[in-house]
Protein backbone atom coordinates (compact mmCIF):
# COMPACT_ATOMS: atom_id res chain seq x y z
CA UNK A 1 0.00 0.00 0.00
CA UNK A 2 1.21 3.48 -0.88
CA UNK A 3 1.39 5.74 2.19
CA UNK A 4 1.87 8.99 0.26
CA UNK A 5 -0.44 11.87 1.06
CA UNK A 6 -0.49 13.07 -2.55
CA UNK A 7 -0.69 10.75 -5.58
CA UNK A 8 2.27 10.47 -7.94
CA UNK A 9 1.97 10.91 -11.69
CA UNK A 10 4.31 8.98 -13.99
CA UNK A 11 6.16 11.42 -16.20
CA UNK A 12 9.36 12.08 -18.09
CA UNK A 13 10.84 15.58 -18.17
CA UNK A 14 14.21 17.06 -17.30
CA UNK A 15 15.05 19.12 -14.27
CA UNK A 16 18.29 20.68 -13.10
CA UNK A 17 19.28 19.90 -9.52
CA UNK A 18 21.90 22.03 -7.78
CA UNK A 19 23.32 20.82 -4.48
CA UNK A 20 22.93 23.51 -1.82
CA UNK A 21 26.04 22.17 -0.04
CA UNK A 22 28.51 21.84 -2.93
CA UNK A 23 26.92 23.85 -5.75
CA UNK A 24 27.29 20.87 -8.11
CA UNK A 25 24.65 20.95 -10.84
CA UNK A 26 23.11 17.80 -12.37
CA UNK A 27 20.42 17.25 -14.98
CA UNK A 28 18.07 14.33 -14.40
CA UNK A 29 14.77 13.02 -15.74
CA UNK A 30 11.82 13.12 -13.34
CA UNK A 31 10.16 9.71 -13.39
CA UNK A 32 7.16 10.63 -11.25
CA UNK A 33 5.93 13.76 -9.51
CA UNK A 34 3.27 14.92 -7.06
CA UNK A 35 2.37 18.05 -5.11
CA UNK A 36 4.83 16.99 -2.41
CA UNK A 37 7.84 15.55 -4.25
CA UNK A 38 9.34 13.62 -7.15
CA UNK A 39 11.64 10.74 -8.07
CA UNK A 40 14.77 10.93 -10.26
CA UNK A 41 17.53 8.56 -11.28
CA UNK A 42 20.51 8.36 -8.95
CA UNK A 43 22.24 11.56 -7.88
CA UNK A 44 25.65 9.96 -7.31
CA UNK A 45 26.94 10.42 -3.78
CA UNK A 46 23.82 12.05 -2.37
CA UNK A 47 22.63 11.22 1.14
CA UNK A 48 19.31 11.39 2.98
CA UNK A 49 18.49 15.01 3.98
CA UNK A 50 20.76 16.57 1.33
CA UNK A 51 19.19 19.78 0.02
CA UNK A 52 18.85 20.73 -3.64
CA UNK A 53 17.62 23.71 -5.62
CA UNK A 54 15.42 22.35 -8.43
CA UNK A 55 14.86 24.21 -11.71
CA UNK A 56 11.82 22.92 -13.59
CA UNK A 57 9.42 24.32 -16.14
CA UNK A 58 6.04 23.48 -17.55
CA UNK A 59 5.96 22.16 -21.12
CA UNK A 60 6.00 24.94 -23.67
CA UNK A 61 7.37 27.54 -21.26
CA UNK A 62 10.85 29.01 -21.23
CA UNK A 63 10.95 30.31 -17.64
CA UNK A 64 11.92 27.87 -14.90
CA UNK A 65 10.46 27.69 -11.41
CA UNK A 66 13.09 27.20 -8.70
CA UNK A 67 12.02 24.97 -5.82
CA UNK A 68 13.85 23.67 -2.79
CA UNK A 69 13.81 19.90 -2.17
CA UNK A 70 15.28 17.46 0.33
CA UNK A 71 16.36 13.85 -0.37
CA UNK A 72 14.00 11.59 1.58
CA UNK A 73 14.57 8.20 -0.02
CA UNK A 74 17.40 6.46 -1.88
CA UNK A 75 17.24 3.04 -3.56
CA UNK A 76 18.90 1.20 -6.46
CA UNK A 77 16.78 3.03 -9.04
CA UNK A 78 17.25 6.57 -7.79
CA UNK A 79 16.23 9.17 -5.23
CA UNK A 80 12.96 10.46 -3.88
CA UNK A 81 12.93 14.15 -3.00
CA UNK A 82 10.31 16.11 -1.07
CA UNK A 83 9.68 19.76 -1.78
CA UNK A 84 10.78 21.95 1.10
CA UNK A 85 8.74 24.95 2.37
CA UNK A 86 6.60 25.67 -0.68
CA UNK A 87 5.11 29.12 -1.18
CA UNK A 88 1.56 29.52 -2.55
CA UNK A 89 2.73 30.36 -6.09
CA UNK A 90 4.98 27.26 -6.06
CA UNK A 91 2.05 25.06 -4.99
CA UNK A 92 0.02 26.55 -7.84
CA UNK A 93 2.85 25.83 -10.30
CA UNK A 94 3.00 22.17 -9.18
CA UNK A 95 -0.78 21.86 -9.40
CA UNK A 96 -0.75 23.17 -12.97
CA UNK A 97 2.18 20.89 -13.84
CA UNK A 98 0.68 17.68 -12.44
CA UNK A 99 -2.93 18.38 -13.47
CA UNK A 100 -2.97 20.75 -16.46
CA UNK A 101 -6.23 22.30 -17.60
CA UNK A 102 -6.88 22.18 -21.32
CA UNK A 103 -9.89 23.65 -23.09
CA UNK A 104 -9.92 20.92 -25.74
CA UNK A 105 -9.71 23.30 -28.69
CA UNK A 106 -6.13 22.97 -29.96
CA UNK A 107 -5.06 19.32 -30.15
CA UNK A 108 -1.35 20.18 -30.38
CA UNK A 109 -1.64 22.26 -27.21
CA UNK A 110 -3.22 19.26 -25.49
CA UNK A 111 -0.44 16.95 -26.65
CA UNK A 112 2.20 19.39 -25.38
CA UNK A 113 0.49 19.82 -22.00
CA UNK A 114 -0.28 16.14 -21.41
CA UNK A 115 2.54 14.44 -23.27
CA UNK A 116 5.02 15.02 -20.48
CA UNK A 117 2.64 13.42 -17.98
CA UNK A 118 1.95 10.39 -20.15
CA UNK A 119 5.61 9.43 -20.68
CA UNK A 120 5.32 9.54 -24.47
CA UNK A 121 8.75 8.29 -25.46
CA UNK A 122 7.99 6.93 -28.93
CA UNK A 123 5.75 7.59 -31.91
CA UNK A 124 3.19 4.95 -30.93
CA UNK A 125 2.79 6.49 -27.45
CA UNK A 126 2.33 9.94 -29.01
CA UNK A 127 -0.34 8.57 -31.33
CA UNK A 128 -2.17 6.91 -28.40
CA UNK A 129 -2.10 10.22 -26.53
CA UNK A 130 -3.41 12.07 -29.58
CA UNK A 131 -6.23 9.55 -29.86
CA UNK A 132 -7.09 9.91 -26.17
CA UNK A 133 -7.06 13.68 -26.37
CA UNK A 134 -9.18 13.82 -29.50
CA UNK A 135 -12.03 11.85 -27.93
CA UNK A 136 -12.80 11.94 -24.20
CA UNK A 137 -9.72 13.41 -22.59
CA UNK A 138 -10.85 16.99 -23.18
CA UNK A 139 -11.64 19.62 -20.56
CA UNK A 140 -9.35 17.69 -18.36
CA UNK A 141 -8.94 16.75 -14.94
CA UNK A 142 -6.81 13.75 -15.73
CA UNK A 143 -8.39 10.40 -15.02
CA UNK A 144 -6.24 8.02 -13.00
Amino acid sequence: MDARKTPRTKTSFQVTLTSKASGVEQTRVVEDISQSGFFVSSLGTTKIDDLYLIAMKKPGQSNSMHLSARVTRINDQGCGLSFDHLQQHECQFLSELTNPKWDGKDLLEGVIMHGVLENTTDFAACMRLTSLLSRGYRHTNRLH
